[in-house]
């Protein structure tokens, strides 16, 4: 054998390959050299060139070899041998453990390895098993050992502190030297630097590298942030269409701020472009601070990639949340994506092709795999900006796999956090556990921005984020951006149709907001018909109708929906009319009545009585207090300063006992569960917690069942994914209760069997007509 292969698809050397995984540790060296200040280890970089120099030497073996070339499976781990090619390092016990454990755990955290290979090396069985292995180096020892030569060649120091090793029989185990003394460190609590930062970001790096000279998709190298980022700002701005006569005071202000920033902001005051001031200030002079951009609503995060991506460039920013991929798909679709525009592809189109795919077929799968390939790179910490949930965050301190990468890549992170005010208690005790974690440990940098915020989560967040620079509009200019006046309506939503359908006849373009589905389903029916062009927007519908309506917006003149509403789409309506809920839900469906300000002062009508779920879902108790703050300026032009007020009102006792009790048990969870977690080994549960603390579980409609089971026959899943529909927890347990719901374990799907309308979506109290 002349040539050793380190992968077979694509077909890839172990020199090509090594050499690949060293141009990205010399781009992360070069554009993110603060990582050795959080490491705390001045030498960090070059303890993890060694890591990477080494860390495939193990697919030297025959069996490895003969695996790529169309042999039979190998059934062992290369990792394990590679790992004991540091024994030729000369550096303190310590170090080589470091460097040993991030290239024994590149693929597999520790408890695999020591659980499922023989690795252990304490009985006599795992000591031949290992001896077996290690002799089948042998034969290919003299093409290793012209890479090892080149080692000294690679190396970014002066001196190289590594020599090649002459013999298999010099090879170390390194179970009992470096595995299971760490091991057992963590079991007895008895943590070291390993256990800590330093250790994260060693695996993470190593991880790091390792993948992204794997992706066909990537450069061998970490993007950096935007260059000259006031420039294109600028540029931005002016090319939609308006005139830049220099930043506002705030912004101004935003983009001096080092360090900690807490903004606050009308909407489409500018608050985005102040936030990117900011993190353009606090980019370190190699640009290689990772930006991360935290929206609530998954509608908010789409919009915001589209509108930062004609900023920096498809290459630099990420999408991530739950139907990421499929958005991606999406987007693809609505660009007519085709393999011709991109040539690497081309030869997956043809085998789809030559395997008797039709065009269609094959062009939806190619799609498909692109979807995936933008998915997986986003994921890894290649990319400068990431729009995001801060659920996609909070995965890595659970411990899922890969989660030393994340934290690797959101070392000195600087972290945009918009509608912070939006989360649930418990949502809101993770996230600021992971601000104060993140700060303290990883030196990351953050601004929350809001356009309004109770006082008591100001002091919250304060004790995450430690010291801040405040940064306000004035008063005086807050109130350029007044553009509602509130009405107060006696009765409920029902009670309120009649005036609805007055402003539908004076010719205004009205949106009703609703605070249940069935509620929403049963106003829009009574007004569909008043209307020429009525939409419903909830969240029961299948993506692809929801999909359809969101884009059908733009010339709607009646549009009844529920929370969905409230975020990021962009549609601007002539006046409102609401059922009660906290001050904060309301300002937010404010927000869509006038939006750009153009119509003078716009009326926002609040119905007093809610619907009998209602308590349900909101604070009785918050939304009679917002009630009675928007009381003392009915009739009135709502000016935008007077808003923080009005919120004091309703908020000047914080979390109600239930919230707090909420607030402080999710508080103690997390931060028990932070000190658990260590690098080099994976939290088996931990997906499981993770998981839950979602409460939604994605069914299909019955009435799609066969369309569905085609797509996912062809493979074609996100095609399949268009007839997801989500339902509540609490909804899910009531549903297997009345016989309403069944899972095909063929598929892994719930199916729903109630009716379902394209233009009503689920609804509930209704039979299925296709059930007989």
């Amino acid at each position: 054998m002349s040539t050793l292969l380190a992968k077979s698809d694509p077909r890839e050397t172990l020199l090509d390959h090594t050499q690949n995984c060293l141009d990205v540790y010399n781009s992360l060296r070069e554009r993110m050299p603060f990582l050795a200040e959080v490491a705390e280890v001045p030498d960090f970089f070059e303890h993890l060139f060694y890591a990477v120099a080494l860390h495939d030497f193990g697919k030297a073996a025959t069996g490895f070899q003969n695996q790529l070339t169309g042999g039979d499976r190998w059934n062992y781990r290369h990792e394990i041998l590679s790992g004991g090619f540091v024994v030729n390092l000369q550096y303190p016990k310590e170090t080589k453990q470091a460097i040993a454990l991030a290239i024994f755990t590149h693929h597999k955290d520790i408890e695999t390895l020591k659980d499922k290979y023989s690795c252990g090396q304490e009985n006599e069985s795992d000591q031949q098993e290992w001896q077996k292995r290690v002799a089948e180096l042998a034969p290919n020892w003299d093409i290793l050992m012209e890479i090892q030569e080149q080692v000294q060649q690679w190396c970014p120091t002066a001196g190289c502190l590594w020599t090649p090793v002459e013999s298999t029989d010099q090879l170390i185990g390194g179970y009992r030297e470096y595995l299971k003394p760490y091991w057992n460190s963590k079991v007895d609590r008895e943590l070291t630097p390993l256990h800590k930062t330093y250790g994260m970001l060693m695996r993470g790096c190593m991880i790091a590298c390792d993948h992204l000279a794997s992706n066909v998709n990537a450069k061998n190298e970490i993007q950096t942030a935007l260059d000259k980022l006031e420039a294109s700002l600028v540029q931005s701005i002016e090319q939609r269409g308006r005139q830049f006569h220099g930043w506002e005071s705030f912004q101004e202000d935003a983009g001096k701020t080092d360090g900690q920033l807490m903004l606050s902001a009308p909407t489409g005051s500018g608050k985005t472009e102040a936030a990117l001031l900011w993190s353009d200030k606090n980019q370190c002079k190699t640009k290689g601070n990772r930006v991360f951009y935290v929206l609530p609503y998954t509608a908010s995060i789409n919009a915001m990639y589209k509108r930062l991506k004609k900023l920096v460039s498809d290459e630099k920013i990420g999408v991530l949340h739950g139907k990421a991929t499929y958005f991606m798909y999406q987007a693809l679709v609505d660009k007519d994506y085709t393999p011709q525009n991109a040539a690497k592809y081309q030869a997956i189109y043809q085998a789809f092709i030559d395997q008797g795919r039709d065009h269609e077929s094959a062009e939806k799968l190619v799609r498909q795999k692109r979807a995936q390939d933008e998915r997986d790179l986003t994921k890894k910490i290649c990319r400068p900006y990431k729009v995001l949930t801060p659920f996609q965050l909070l995965k890595a301190f659970f411990g899922i796999r890969g989660f030393e990468m994340q934290m690797a890549e959101m070392s000195q992170g600087l972290f945009i956090f918009d509608e912070i005010h939006a989360y649930d208690p418990h949502t809101t005790a993770l996230i600021l556990t992971m601000i104060k974690k993140l700060r303290e440990d990883y030196n990351a940098k953050f601004c929350i921005m809001t356009a309004t915020m109770p006082q008591f989560l100001t002091d919250m967040i304060m004790k995450a984020i430690g010291e801040f620079t405040p940064v306000d509009m004035a008063p005086e200019d807050r109130d350029k951006f007044t553009r509602h006046r509130v009405k107060l309506l006696d009765g409920n939503i029902h009670d309120a149709i009649p005036k609805i359908k007055d402003k539908l006849n004076q010719g205004d373009s009205v949106m009703v907001v609703c605070n249940t589905v069935k509620q929403a389903q049963d106003v829009f029916q009574e007004l569909q018909h008043g209307a020429d062009n009525a939409k419903l927007l909830h969240s029961r519908f299948i993506l692809k109708d929801r999909e359809r309506i969101e884009g059908e917006l733009e010339n709607a003149d009646l549009l009844v929906g529920t929370q969905a509403v409230e975020v990021s789409l962009d549609i601007d309506f002539d006046c409102l009319f609401t059922e009660p809920a906290p001050i904060d839900a309301l300002i937010q469906r404010f927000g869509r009545i006038n939006r750009k300000g153009k119509k003078g002062i716009c009326d926002v009508h609040i119905c007093k009585e809610g619907g009998k779920s209602d308590k349900y879902i909101y604070s009785t108790e918050k939304v009679e207090r917002t009630i009675n703050a928007f009381a003392s300026v009915v009739n009135d032009t709502l000016k935008e300063s007077k808003i923080q007020v009005l919120i004091e009102n309703v908020y000047c006792e914080g979390y109600d006992d239930d919230e707090q009790a909420t607030f402080d048990k999710a508080k103690r969870f997390f931060e028990q569960h932070l000190r658990n977690i260590v690098p080099f080994i994976e939290d088996l549960s931990g997906r499981d917690e993770f998981e839950s603390l979602f409460k939604s579980i994605p069914v299909v409609p019955m009435t799609y069942k066969d369309d569905y089971s085609a797509h996912i026959e062809a493979k074609e899943y996100y095609e399949a994914m268009s007839y997801l529909a989500q339902i509540q927890e609490y909804q899910f347990a009531r549903l297997c209760r009345d016989d309403l719901l069944s899972k095909d374990k063929e598929l892994k799907q719930w199916f729903i069997n109630v009716c379902y309308d394209e233009n009503l979506g689920l609804i509930f109290d209704e039979p299925n007509p296709n059930i007989f």
